[in-house]
Order: C-alpha cells, then structure tokens, then sequence
C-alpha cells in the first residue's frame, strides 16, 4: 500500500508514510482506516511524510473528494496533522497546501505543512 501507518504513544500518534504513486482510493482506504482505528486516544498527533511524487498521480478535484468522504469520519478525537512535504516537489507540496487550506475551511482539526521533518516534529512536540 502507497500509505503505511502505525499508532505509537499510548495512541496518541500516527505516524504514516506516502511512498510510490497515491491514488485516491489509496488516500480515502488511509483516512478510513486510521480514523476507525480502535488504538487512537484523544488527543491525536499526525505526522504524514509524503515523499517526493508519491502525489503526482493525484489532482485538486480528487483532493477535495477526499476531503468530502474524511468529513463523514467521526470526529470525536482532538486532531493535529503535520504534512511533511520537500519544498522540491512541487506538485506534492501545492496540493498538501491545497488541502491544508480546504482542511482548515471544512474540519475542527488543524493541519500545517512543512518542508522538513525536523520543524514538524517540534510543532507536534515529539522527539
């Protein structure tokens, strides 16, 4: 699978990895299964690396698609998400962007992106 994850701090952490080429149903299937996961505890910190041109299959319509379908998942759980993206990728760092800011007008949650793994860490305050 494009995107692997793994809960680590009691719960309270996702940590996933987008590699190879994403496609949509790839994107929804990632949302669908770390939001159902039984492991997650409020709050929760996501750290989603996406490495260069695992977004380049993807578009803004499906993007926002994504979006409709995560907005259905509950949201009981207190969220934050660090998009980690190379400022190099250019089409992987416009649409983390895209999403950042659709995110932002849609869900109670809160998403940034970031050029480096390093700062996003410190945001999230992990080690």
């Amino acid at each position: 699978m494009p995107i692997n994850f793994e809960i680590l701090n009691n719960g309270h952490l996702i940590y996933a990895t987008a590699e190879g080429r994403v496609t949509e149903k790839d994107f929804i299937d990632y949302e669908i299964n770390h939001s159902a996961n039984p492991e997650l505890k409020s709050p929760v910190n996501e750290l989603f690396e996406i490495k260069r041109g695992a977004f380049d299959n993807l578009t803004e319509k499906e993007i926002k698609t994504i979006l409709e379908k995560r907005s259905k998942l509950s949201k009981t759980k207190r969220h934050k998400c660090a998009l980690v993206v190379s400022m190099s990728d250019l089409k992987g760092w416009d649409l983390a962007k895209f999403y950042e800011n659709l995110f932002m007008l849609h869900q109670p949650s809160t998403v940034i992106v970031f050029g480096d793994l390093q700062t996003a860490k410190i945001w999230l305050g992990i080690k």
